[in-house]
C-alpha cells in the first residue's frame, strides 16, 4: 500500500501530460520524455502559478538568482524544453510566452 501511495503522489497533471515526479519522466501515451530537475522544477512552479511567470521570478525562485544578475539561464532552459517536447510529443504549445512570462498551457 505504502509503495503504491508513494507512486501516485508522485504523479502531477500537467495539461494532457503526466509527471512522474520519482522518475523525473513526461508521458502522453506510450511516449515518455527524460527531464531534468530544473525542467522538473520549473514546470511545477508554472504549473501552481495562476498567472504567467517572468523571468525574474524563475530565476529567483528555481535558480536563486538576484533579478539584477544579467544571465539567460531561464530563456535557455525554457527553449531546450520547448524543443524536447516539440521533437517528442510535437506540441508546440506546451510552454507558452506571453507580455508578462511565462505559463503552461
Amino acid at each position: 500500500i505504502l509503495k503504491n501511495n508513494y507512486s501516485e503522489t508522485s504523479k502531477i497533471k500537467v495539461g494532457k501530460y503526466t509527471l512522474n515526479l520519482n522518475s523525473r519522466e513526461i508521458f502522453l501515451s506510450k511516449k515518455v520524455l527524460k527531464l531534468t530537475e530544473q525542467e522538473i522544477k520549473m514546470i511545477l512552479y508554472l504549473v501552481k502559478s495562476n498567472k504567467p511567470v517572468s523571468i525574474n521570478e524563475l530565476q529567483l525562485q528555481i535558480w536563486s538568482y538576484a533579478s539584477t544578475l544579467e544571465t539567460h539561464t531561464v530563456e535557455t532552459h525554457i527553449h531546450r524544453l520547448r524543443k524536447k517536447i516539440l521533437d517528442l510529443f510535437n506540441d508546440s504549445n506546451f510552454i507558452l510566452s506571453t507580455k508578462t512570462g511565462y505559463k503552461i498551457n
